[in-house]
């Protein structure tokens, strides 16, 4: 334990001076998804840290998800978030659950909603600044999941999963509600602002958005430029809730063009994708560093991407340990 300890002590001193530029200013936090489950430390040496090391600059936020029925949240909740609180990143979950909304509204999975919340609480009130966003039901406005398109039961579970925190003993200073629909809909009736729990009940919001290029996954083939993945969302979210803090929940591009797999396309969209994204105001990104339906993971090809190391390194984007983050978001 000492070597590893005085080996991590090493690291964050490289790290620092990088952190260091943006401290006067509330920077923009860089976040990532994992492949392996985040409740072991080899996961995060080698899915975190290492990508901390090789860019030269720390994620803040570390993204995952978890799953309301889950077999043994007592112990699933509390490892995972401390292990991510002791290497510094704070915890972005992803609440799901495989039930329709109207199910979790009417209160059909209330007891193992109350095991998540109480394993949450026991953790939170350790102290120390111990903080994570919670997204409830992510995704909720797109096809795919059980609770989808259902915008009136998705508020009233919103609210269910907020009453049964709260009634556990989580402190509102301990949390961070997030509303993360998918950027895209249908049609209007699914538009994520329908599903929009209120500002009283929302911290941050958030939304997904992809490149999905000609991925063979992609039901529609069409390179999508940063502007279109991001702009028209970022301003819809200014205007339902300008008051709050926008993330990017969950993002990635394909490397897959109508040419082949060149990396320099997908190198240059996340260049120019960073860029603009901090020009408009968000306050932090999580990038989706998995190969699912496509190969979004920044190392997919040949090699690890050079353009999320130069997206990456632009002085907009900083980081904040949770004690900080807990204090400005």
């Amino acid at each position: 334990m000492a070597i590893a300890d005085a080996s991590k002590q090493a690291e964050n001193r490289k790290l620092n001076p990088i952190r260091n530029q943006t401290a006067s200013n509330t920077p923009v936090l860089l976040g990532l998804y994992t492949p392996d489950y985040i409740g072991n430390q080899s996961t995060i040496d080698n899915q975190l840290r290492q990508v901390d090391q090789w860019v030269g600059k720390r994620h803040s936020i570390a993204g995952f998800f978890f799953d309301i029925e889950d077999s043994n949240p007592a112990y699933n909740i509390p490892v995972s978030l401390e292990q991510l609180k002791r290497n510094g990143y704070t915890a972005f979950i992803n609440l799901k659950s495989t039930r329709s909304a109207a199910q979790i509204a009417r209160g059909d999975i209330d007891s193992s909603l109350q095991k998540v919340a109480k394993a949450y609480s026991d953790w939170a009130k350790r102290g120390e600044g111990r903080i994570a966003f919670i997204a409830p039901l992510q995704e909720m406005n797109i096809p795919g999941e059980a609770y989808s398109k259902d915008p009136q039961n998705f508020k009233l579970a919103y609210q269910r999963i907020q009453k049964i925190f709260k009634e556990a003993g989580v402190s509102s200073q301990a949390i961070r509600w997030v509303f993360a629909p998918n950027g895209w809909s249908e049609n209007n009736e699914h538009r994520f602002e329908n599903y929009y729990p209120g500002d009283k009940s929302v911290d941050v919001v958030a939304f997904s958005s992809y490149n999905w290029g000609y991925c063979s996954n992609s039901s529609w083939k069409h390179w999508s430029s940063p502007k279109e993945v991001f702009e028209s969302y970022i301003k819809r979210m200014k205007v339902m809730a300008g008051s709050k803090p926008i993330f990017i929940a969950q993002t990635a591009s394909t490397s897959n063009t109508q040419n082949g797999l060149p990396n320099t396309a997908k190198d240059q969209w996340l260049r120019d994708s960073y860029t603009q994204l901090a020009g408009m105001g968000v306050r932090a990104i999580l990038y989706f560093n998995i190969n699912k339906e496509c190969d979004w993971a920044i190392n997919s090809n040949s090699g690890k991407s050079a353009g999320y190391k130069d997206a990456v390194n632009n002085p907009a984007f900083g980081y904040l340990s949770p004690a900080e983050l807990a204090k400005k978001i």
